[in-house]
C-alpha cells in the first residue's frame, strides 16, 4: 500500500472500532484509536504474514501487550481477510472468538492471549528468542501502553531483552498519557519514557504515531 492507501485504511479500522463498541455497547474505543495507525502500518505494510496460513512458522509475530484495545486490532484482522468483516459484529457476545481481550485460540490470526497487563514485552521476548534459536529470520512486534510501564514485569523483560541482544524484536510504546484513572504523568510518572529505554540499552525513536 501506498501511503495515502495507508491513511484511508487507518480511517477505515477506526470506523470499524466504533460500529464494533456502538453495536455491543461496550469495549474500549480510545485505546483502539491511538494505535490505529501503527497496526494498519503492521498489518498492511510491515509485517510478514499469509493470511492463508496463518500459521506458518516463518510469519512476523505480533503481541498486542494492551489487550483492551483489542477492537481495532479484530478489525485489522478480519479487513487483512483472517475472517469475514461481519464477525467484527460480534464483539463480546458470549461464545463469539472476538472476545473483549485477545484470546488466540478463538481467534484466527492472533499470536498471543493478552490482557493482563505488563505481560507483553515478556512474551514478545519469548517469541523473538525462539526464532533466534530456531535460525528463522521472522520479527516480533509488541504495542504497550504507557499506563503499563508501572508494571515491574515489563521493565524486567526489556533488560533482559537488552541482556540477549534480541536485535529482531520491536515495542511500540503507545504514549497517549491516559490510562486507567487519569492521566499518565498523575498516576505512574513514567517519563522521561524514552530516556529510561536507552538506560536500559535499547535503541530508541518517538515517533507521532
Amino acid at each position: 500500500m501506498d501511503l495515502e492507501a495507508l491513511h484511508a485504511m487507518s480511517l477505515q479500522l477506526r470506523r470499524d472500532v466504533v460500529e464494533m463498541v456502538y453495536r455491543t455497547k461496550d469495549g474500549h474505543p480510545s485505546p483502539s484509536f491511538s494505535v490505529a495507525d501503527i497496526i494498519t502500518a503492521l498489518y498492511f505494510e510491515v509485517m510478514n504474514i499469509d493470511p492463508s496460513n496463518p500459521g506458518k512458522s516463518d510469519r512476523d509475530r505480533f503481541v498486542l501487550s494492551k489487550g483492551h484495545a483489542c477492537p481495532v486490532l479484530y478489525a485489522a484482522l478480519a479487513r487483512r481477510g483472517y475472517f469475514p468483516v461481519d464477525d467484527l459484529y460480534t464483539l463480546r457476545y458470549l461464545h463469539s472468538k472476538l472476545q473483549g481481550h485477545p484470546y488466540a485460540p478463538k481467534t484466527k490470526g492472533l499470536d498471543a492471549t493478552t490482557g493482563s497487563l505488563g505481560n507483553g514485552v515478556s512474551i514478545g521476548l519469548g517469541m523473538a528468542l525462539a526464532a533466534r534459536i530456531q535460525k528463522q529470520a521472522n520479527r516480533v512486534y509488541v504495542i504497550t501502553g504507557d499506563g503499563e510501564l508501572g508494571e515491574g514485569m515489563l521493565w524486567e523483560a526489556a533488560m533482559a531483552a537488552s541482556h540477549q541482544k534480541a536485535a529482531n524484536l520491536t515495542v511500540f510504546i503507545d504514549n497517549n498519557n491516559y490510562q486507567s484513572g487519569g492521566t499518565v504523568d498523575e498516576i505512574s510518572g513514567p517519563y522521561p519514557i524514552e530516556d529510561k529505554w536507552k538506560a536500559f540499552g535499547w535503541h530508541t525513536q518517538s515517533i507521532d504515531g
